[in-house]
């Protein structure tokens, strides 16, 4: 079976021997409905012996809080996979962006609350730190998982956040570490011209060529792209809770990121006609963070994005940020990382 008609890259649909074994033992323990969401303790036997196949991938899928140190290449942001077929469905969370894409039949998504039927052109993106369980049991169903760091998102896929549109807002409020929205799904009913994007990502990870890391990110961001442009006027959201639904929450986040070099306070209050205390609460509620604490986060990212630069002056870095004294900046850099401004270019050279 090939992506789509207009995709080169063909995909072999056969079960390999991992997932031949996940079928066996499945059907095997047919009274445990090993297709509903599990807790990983009460299937980890299952995957322990499945582990005996030659995947090296079985480790990783025992524990049900997953980190970006034990799923990344050490040079990579971003990672494609393709989903075992019979794989036990097991709550779990994990550190990383998920993409789920749906390339042909049909797969169940239990997402906190809710239950997604996912259909083929299906596209389901999943914030960090969000409890899910993937339920994918029957041998024509091929569904690929894109993974990115969470760490380095901001860095490696600005662009794509520097839009007003609703995928912008998503990863906004991502970075925020906001529960309000864990998961957007689009249903692109087999858009061609996307998952030939996927297409070319699996293509280019599973290879080794020169300069992978960059084409994978850049093919990523092209799939977003792309995803906004022909699919973001029908996003489907979660529901919100009641005390979340406050229309101007993703204005104020904006305003705050774009501004946080020079942003106070009361400027935004006045701004957004709110009192402070309001606004600290809501800020508070919504990222898990006071005001301060997001402006000096911010800071702090796009510090070290410019001391990788090694043109800019630590001094004229220090102004660009908003701070008035040298010192200051110093002083603050050193409480978040352990060392000084300087001391962290040279590091990082």
């Amino acid at each position: 079976m090939r992506f789509y008609d207009a995709y080169e890259y063909e995909i072999d649909t056969n079960l390999c021997k991992t997932e031949q074994r996940l079928k066996d033992l499945y059907f095997k323990n047919q009274d445990r409905h090993l297709e509903k969401p599990h807790d990983i303790k009460d299937c980890r036997d299952i995957f322990v012996k499945a582990s005996h196949t030659d995947d090296c991938l079985f480790p990783k899928f025992l524990v049900d809080n997953l980190e970006e140190d034990l799923f990344f290449h050490k040079n990579l942001d971003c990672e494609i996979y393709k989903h075992f077929r019979y794989l036990p469905c097991n709550w779990h969370s994990h550190s990383f962006l998920e993409v789920l894409c749906v390339l042909h039949g049909s797969c169940s998504n239990y997402i906190q609350e809710q239950k997604l039927e996912m259909q083929s052109g299906d596209i389901c993106i999943i914030a960090p730190n969000t409890q899910h369980a993937i339920s994918v049991f029957s041998d024509d169903c091929i569904v690929f998982n894109i993974i990115l760091r969470t760490s380095t998102f901001e860095t490696a896929f600005f662009g794509t956040l520097s839009e007003n549109d609703v995928l912008s807002d998503f990863f906004m409020r991502m970075l925020y570490h906001s529960p309000t929205h864990p998961y957007l799904l689009f249903r692109t009913h087999g858009d061609h011209e996307l998952f030939n994007y996927v297409g070319y990502a699996y293509e280019e990870f599973i290879g080794n060529r020169q300069y992978k890391n960059r084409m994978l990110n850049s093919i990523i961001d092209a799939f977003f792209i792309t995803l906004l442009r022909n699919h973001g006027a029908n996003v489907i959201v979660p529901s919100l809770a009641e005390d979340d639904q406050n229309e101007n929450l993703i204005f104020i986040l904006k305003y705050i990121q774009e501004h946080f070099a020079t942003v106070t306070l009361k400027e935004l209050s006045s701004f957004f006609n709110y009192s402070e205390r309001q606004l600290q609460r809501i800020i508070k509620s919504s990222t898990g963070m006071s005001f301060s604490e997001n402006i000096q986060q911010l800071r702090m990212n796009q510090a070290t994005r410019l001391l990788a630069n090694p043109d800019i002056s630590i001094a004229v870095i220090s102004e660009e940020l908003g701070y008035s004294d040298i010192g200051n900046f110093r002083q603050a850099f050193k409480k978040c990382f352990g060392m000084t401004p300087l001391e962290y270019r040279n590091r990082t050279r």
